[in-house]
């Protein structure tokens, strides 16, 4: 069976808040690095509410929510595929621009490579302000895989 590997949460649980971004100092490659099966419907469910709930994204933006805003897309390269998060740094249009938040595992990429995605490609976003979580719909669905105190420490702190 085919696998692709997800940063499970890494920018998440392991400490990508408000003030922490790529550039100073990232997540470390091997953090909270997980394995689930291609096609696994709990993914392909978060990835159709993070795109449906997009708009949310820009909303909180537009208010000026302060934190640090993240996307997560695939990347892929050297026979390896990751879902990853970045920080966004620009959007103009539909095109979201940002830094990698990990050395991921696909070669020729390390944390705070600039990258640009269309918003199409975006396979969910968060918003951390430190206290609150928005969005997060695929570290949803690797909740039952956590441990259960870090589990917890999520659910009490995302919202939609």
């Amino acid at each position: 069976m085919t696998h692709r590997l997800v940063r499970a949460a890494a920018a998440i649980v392991s400490g990508l808040t408000a003030g922490r971004s790529a550039q100073s100092g990232g997540i470390q490659a091997g953090d909270d690095l997980m394995s689930y099966p291609t096609g696994d419907d709990r993914f392909a469910e978060a990835r159709r509410k993070a795109q449906a709930t997009l708009p949310r994204f820009h909303e909180l933006a537009r208010a000026g929510l302060h934190g640090a805003y993240l996307v997560k897309m695939r990347l892929e390269g050297g026979g390896e595929v990751e879902h990853i998060w970045v920080e966004v740094t620009g959007l103009r249009g539909d095109r979201f621009q940002g830094r990698l938040t990990n050395d991921p595992i696909v070669p020729g990429y390390s944390a705070g490579d600039a990258v640009q995605l269309h918003s199409h490609e975006i396979e969910d976003w968060m918003i951390n302000t430190g206290e609150v979580r928005y969005g997060g719909y695929t570290v949803r669905a690797m909740l039952d895989d956590m441990q259960p105190e870090q589990a917890e420490e999520l659910r009490s702190q995302l919202r939609d």
